[in-house]
């Protein structure tokens, strides 16, 4: 691939020939469309968006295809609108899937756009999606929710390896 590529624009803008079932999921998942996602996934579908779930309900795992529509049509859509995944890399080796790029979204409270990375990894059977993981850089997407930068700085302290009155040493 050269450069990134939409996922709306997959495949005829990958430069190969990529099995259609990538660009239908990717248009079911940006589209929200609930009919065009029970065509492309799995009726035992595996669905784990890894992120902070105590937060965002959107995180955790699901199973099944009603649980993985319910997310994508009904529970993201309360926090953002997904506008895009643009693909940086994309490696597919038979039915299996590894896609990294940037995923963009506007925020529904406050209308603030969203940009950052994440990475999805698929299984397909039979051009039906059997498994989705996602690994999102969450900690940038929380940032750009509430709108400033979160200071995580620490004070680099000189700490002791053995605490004091730990008898091991006092046996060597």
């Amino acid at each position: 691939m050269r450069g990134p590529i939409s996922a709306i624009a997959l495949p005829e803008s990958a430069g190969r020939e990529l099995p259609p079932w990538i660009a239908d999921f990717y248009r079911a998942f940006l589209t929200r469309d609930p009919d065009r996602l029970a065509a492309v996934l799995d009726d035992d579908v595996e669905w784990l968006l890894t992120g902070p779930a105590e937060q965002f309900d959107i995180y955790g795992s699901r199973r099944g295809k009603q649980d993985a529509i319910e997310v994508v049509t009904r529970i993201i859509p309360c926090f953002f609108h997904i506008a895009d995944f643009e693909f940086e890399h994309l490696l597919v080796q038979g039915e299996t899937v590894a896609a990294y790029g940037r995923l963009r979204a506007r925020q529904r409270d406050t209308g603030r756009s969203l940009c950052f990375r994440s990475a999805h990894f698929l299984r397909f059977r039979d051009g039906r999606l059997i498994a989705f993981r996602s690994i999102a850089d969450t900690f940038d997407m929380v940032e750009q929710v509430v709108g400033h930068r979160i200071d995580i700085t620490r004070r680099i302290e000189q700490v002791s390896l053995v605490p004091d009155g730990d008898d091991l040493l006092l046996t060597l």
